[in-house]
């Protein structure tokens, strides 16, 4: 919080948010437009217009970033329960490639599966590892069998469910992405309003100061939001500093 203080005889001192503290110069911008609205126009600052504009620009982009972080989290919720489906599903057509393939496991790697080529699981089956490799080899998977006559294709799973998948799974996750691109841009239209929100209402605190208050804090500045607290009185360095006793004279 910055404190402004204009004499060294005030009583009080103004403490004002820092740019940073976002709801708090919200709450002050409110209360100070909410005030200034209820003067007559030639009473208001010069600086109204501006927070104004700039608190209205802010409490936009603060909604906006809530509602896209509310669409993040629907997103990655439902991303969390297709990346499940997903796993068992390739799973379900990696035993489908080993049973069909015991002899020659390399026909896998047609159907988007990498084949260990040495070492001792060599001729292995590898299970994909991570959402881009289980997308990639149901990327690979759909290609190759929509490019099998009908009558070869695999049964289970059903292509077509492996298709939608797929696809929802591309859908959730570009959803996720955008919501959350989406909501970085909103949040940076909310710091650089606060930003103006700070400075401007600095300036408007001066201007309510000087040509109301003869620049002297007062009480009533709480009208506008402003938040006045006592300033703690410092002692003289000589009271503060007791001075040290007087040696005792040694005895003869």
């Amino acid at each position: 919080m910055f404190r402004v203080q204009y004499t060294n005889s005030s009583t009080h001192r103004v403490v004002l948010p820092y740019k940073t503290q976002k709801q708090a110069l919200l709450t002050l911008a409110q209360a100070f437009v909410t005030q200034e609205n209820s003067l007559p126009p030639e009473d208001r600052t010069r600086y109204t217009a501006s927070i104004q504009a700039a608190l209205a620009t802010a409490l936009a982009a603060q909604a906006a970033s809530a509602a896209q972080e509310v669409s993040r989290k629907s997103a990655s919720e439902t991303l969390k329960r297709l990346d499940a489906a997903a796993r068992t599903t390739v799973s379900q057509i990696r035993s489908l490639m080993e049973g069909r393939f015991a002899y020659n496991p390399e026909q896998a790697q047609t159907w988007g599966f990498f084949v260990r080529q040495s070492g001792r699981g060599a001729g292995n089956i590898l299970t994909p590892r991570g959402r881009d490799e289980i997308i990639a080899c149901l990327n690979q998977y759909i290609t190759t069998e929509e490019a099998r006559p009908i009558g070869e294709q695999f049964a289970e799973p059903p292509l077509n469910e492996v298709i939608a998948l797929r696809d929802e799974l591309n859908q959730r996750l570009q959803q996720r992405n955008q919501a959350r691109q989406e909501r970085l841009t909103h949040n940076a239209a909310l710091d650089e309003a606060c930003t103006v929100l700070a400075k401007e209402l600095r300036l408007a605190l001066t201007a309510l100061l000087l040509n109301n208050y003869d620049g002297e804090p007062e009480r009533p500045l709480g009208r506008w939001g402003f938040q006045l607290v006592a300033r703690t009185t410092r002692l003289p360095r000589e009271e503060e500093q007791p001075l040290a006793p007087e040696p005792e004279a040694e005895p003869a």
